[in-house]
């Protein structure tokens, strides 16, 4: 039997617990972090901004996740590009694809998967045509990933918080915050000769952002960020420029 560790598969060893980590908790962890679960930032929809989409929009997504050293992994960065659809008024699907890289150790990981969101109801701050609604949806994403030695499956559902100002005008810049509450699950299945036991566990995570779009505009932006309530986690921070849709 081969000798591995998750220095060799995934740049952690799992030999012995690390201070009070389990091998359950940090095998979870990385299967989350190098998804699109938690390893990329949320997607700023057309269901969390409020706005109706026409066609399909490609939002290109980067996330990094820094180097826990209680836990002897090094940092990530995860590319991603997901495919947008409008399914109804203020709901989406979604296809993603993407690549998770450590910056030492193991093996880069491809990601595939998909997901979706739908708005449940918005509530008005104040009276008028343009106040400010809180707008809450639930949303669902599910992701394979691979790396060289193992196998990987992430998931969410969470129910999504925005703050959106309907009726203004088009020319009008749109900044929408949002945060992305959601219990996760992730997945980790090792080659068998890797002498490592599969592992398997749930997390709550936390994301959120700030959405910056103009409707006259097919290009727009938004910052985001996911942690997982694990401890040592880290938090990841990431960008999403997202071209088409109107």
């Amino acid at each position: 039997m081969r000798t591995t560790s998750l220095a060799g598969v995934l740049s952690l060893s799992l030999s012995a617990p690390l201070f009070s980590q389990t091998f359950n908790q940090t095998a979870t962890y990385i299967a989350l972090m190098r998804s699109s679960v938690g390893g990329l930032p949320p997607v700023a929809t057309s269901t969390l901004q409020g706005d109706l989409q026409d066609g399909v929009a490609l939002a290109i997504r980067y996330g990094y996740v820094p180097s826990s050293s209680r836990m002897d992994l090094p940092s990530m960065n995860n590319f991603g590009l997901t495919a947008v659809l409008p399914t109804g008024t203020a709901s989406t699907v979604s296809i993603t694809g993407g690549l998770s890289s450590l910056s030492r150790g193991g093996s880069d990981a491809w990601i595939i998967g998909a997901g979706g969101d739908l708005r449940l109801t918005d509530w008005a701050f104040s009276q008028g045509r343009s106040a400010p609604h809180l707008r809450v949806a639930v949303n669902g994403q599910l992701d394979y990933s691979k790396p060289r030695e193992s196998a990987l499956i992430a998931g969410s559902v969470g129910l999504p918080l925005s703050i959106i100002r309907p009726n203004r005008p088009k020319q009008e810049m749109q900044v929408v915050p949002f945060v992305t509450p959601s219990f996760a699950f992730g997945n980790f299945n090792p080659d068998d000769d890797t002498g490592l036991s599969h592992e398997s566990g749930a997390r709550f995570m936390i994301g959120g952002g700030l959405g910056l779009y103009n409707r006259s505009s097919s290009v727009a932006v938004n910052f985001g960020f996911q942690y997982v309530a694990v401890e040592n986690g880290q938090v990841q921070l990431g960008v999403v420029l997202t071209l088409g849709g109107r």
